[in-house]
């Protein structure tokens, strides 16, 4: 239940409802010589108390496929896409993995498709390079005129030098957006406005493990935001806005916790990336904590865990940048909290107690009308599973954080995310 269910801010009428998700999937996986297919596909049927009528149809589907094109060498793939209203796409992922970011307010509906590619490469006893390569695309719509078109193409290439307990990463990449948004409800423009830049990137990464479970990230670059459109002219074809390129750098920095059988960690970390619910190029400070530990004191032991505790923090600053001069506009703050108490009696079988909060201020002065508001979700969650894995099952991926690549498979790039509730899985 919510006491907000379509994140209405300002003046508008804050809707508050009690509703029923039914999420049924099914997944295929297919093991050969040195490769690992999954195949996912999900349904989705909500339905409302009070805001009766048919009920909410959505979905998505995907791919993954892990190989080994030889003993050094580890390629991984995915295709994603699904549709949803905005509001509820959090309740797909676990309390650890939301994040706190700018979105539009109402009930909006978002259409969303990735493609992954990534492939690893050790190229010496304490090296190894890396490139990827992700597109993404997103589609919104609130149903009363304003829409958004976001497409981002982003290319990496990484060096890595292992020194033990230290690991330098360098990455080089760039990424090309197309933002494209309705015209502002009220203005004279009939047109939707495109705008496209290219943002090369240069970043340096330090990691450094403390101890087997402490281990701490720090890292530091920037990002160049380069406009590609022509430069706006008047009726009588006469410069009006300039194009302009500016810098911006990039940091960030957490200490992690890592064990078999959970995970913790802080991090601070400013970085320049598109908003794909606002099809705009923001500037965003963040703050979050997440975890994902058993309560021993409540079980027998630690390494066979019935219940856990999983969730996140976030404080983010987003500043929107000129689409023309590439400066600093408006800019909004947001908080997220997610936490659930989560209860596995055997594998394959989840029971959760969950709230969400979510609170974003607004700014009437930027591209698309965003008004504050803030929403309070309660969630009872159950999850079945049979049978409880597939044999061929790809790991769930996730950043590396230590050194001595612990947290990840011995056998190349893809991570392994300990789950509290299933730990023996995590072990190799």
């Amino acid at each position: 239940m919510t006491d907000n269910l379509f994140a209405a801010g300002g003046d508008q009428d804050r809707q508050g409802d009690a509703f029923a998700t039914l999420r049924p999937g099914l997944v295929y996986s297919y093991l050969a010589r040195r490769m690992i297919h999954n195949f996912t596909g999900e349904g989705e049927v909500t339905t409302y108390v009070l805001h009766g009528g048919e009920p909410s149809l959505s979905g998505h589907a995907g791919w993954q496929g892990m190989f080994l094109p030889g003993p050094r060498s580890e390629l991984t793939m995915s295709i994603d896409a699904g549709t949803g209203v905005l509001t509820s796409l959090s309740s797909r992922s676990s309390s650890d993995q939301t994040a706190a970011m700018v979105t539009p307010a109402g009930k909006v509906s978002v259409d969303q498709a990735t493609v992954t590619e990534a492939l690893s490469y050790i190229s010496g006893e304490h090296s190894r390079v890396s490139e990827s390569i992700n597109a993404r695309y997103s589609l919104t719509d609130d149903g009363a005129g304003n829409t958004t078109d976001t497409r981002d193409i982003a290319a990496n290439l990484a060096f890595e030098r292992n020194f033990f307990q230290d690991t330098f990463l360098l990455n080089l990449g760039a990424s090309y957006l197309q933002l494209e948004r309705s015209p502002i409800v009220g203005s004279s423009a009939t047109e939707n406005v495109v705008d496209r830049q290219l943002n090369p990137r240069a970043t340096l990464q330090w990691r450094h493990d403390f101890n087997r479970v402490w281990s701490g990230v720090a890292d530091g670059g920037v990002t160049l935001v380069h406009p590609l459109n022509d430069t706006s002219v008047d009726a009588m074809g006469n410069p009006t806005t300039a194009r302009a390129w500016a810098p911006f750098s990039v940091y960030g920095a957490q200490l992690a916790y890592s064990e078999v059988w959970g995970r913790a960690s802080v991090s601070a970390r400013r970085n320049v990336a598109p908003n794909m619910f606002l099809a705009q190029n923001t500037l965003d400070d963040s703050v979050n904590v997440t975890l994902a530990l058993p309560l021993p004191w409540l079980d027998d032991t630690r390494r066979n865990p019935k219940i856990a505790g999983i969730g996140s923090l976030g404080l983010n600053r987003t500043q929107v940048l000129s689409s023309e001069t590439s400066e600093v506009q408006n800019e909004f703050e947001v908080a997220h909290v997610d936490f659930s108490l989560a209860y596995a009696p055997t594998f394959g079988q989840t029971y959760a107690l969950r709230y969400e909060f979510a609170y974003q201020t607004g700014d009437g002065a930027a591209k698309m009308a965003i008004p504050a508001y803030f929403r309070n979700t309660l969630y009872f969650t159950f999850a079945l599973r049979y049978p409880d894995r597939s044999a061929g099952d790809v790991p769930k991926r996730s950043p590396g954080v230590r050194s001595d690549r612990e947290d990840q498979r011995p056998d190349g790039l893809e991570p392994i995310v300990p789950d509290p509730l299933e730990p023996e899985r995590g072990v190799r």
